[in-house]
């Protein structure tokens, strides 16, 4: 007969063992979907990769509040986008009208703002870079030249 220590009821670290084998195997399978986690849905996913933005060229940032705005956009500090040589559309005009555009240039509101925005990127839902072609491209060019 296979006796254990003394005073120790027999198969009882048997039970001990499989419960610290269990509890470190537990750890593990934590540890190891808390770091598949991170690596799927963390920093440099590629879900959260940021689109390069087109240096030089004109985007639309499309805005949660239905503005949209057009200008020369870069990133700036942590959670923000400069836009520059801003642009956007007088109220009731949408971009489909084959009419003449009408914009209208940031800084000429009563308010007088610069011609400069800090966009918070929460409140992005998309920026699209736009074609040298395009009607709102052609209307910023052409207040531009009308400006000189």
């Amino acid at each position: 007969m296979v006796r254990g220590p003394i005073g120790v009821r027999p198969g009882l670290e048997q039970k001990r063992g499989g419960f610290w084998r269990w509890a470190v195997g537990l750890i593990v399978i934590v540890l190891a979907v808390a770091l598949a986690w991170y690596f799927l849905m963390g920093p440099g996913a590629a879900g959260n990769e940021e689109a390069p933005i087109a240096s030089g060229d004109y985007q639309a940032v499309f805005l949660d509040n239905g503005q949209v705005y057009f200008g020369k956009l870069e990133r700036s500090r942590g959670d923000f986008y400069t836009l520059t040589n801003v642009f956007y559309l007088q109220s009731g005009v949408t971009v489909e009208q084959t009419s003449s555009l009408s914009l209208t240039k940031l800084g000429s509101e009563a308010h007088g703002p610069e011609d400069q925005m800090q966009i918070n990127r929460e409140h992005i839902l998309f920026i699209e870079d736009m074609k040298d072609d395009s009607k709102v491209v052609q209307a910023i060019q052409e207040y531009k030249s009308s400006k000189k």
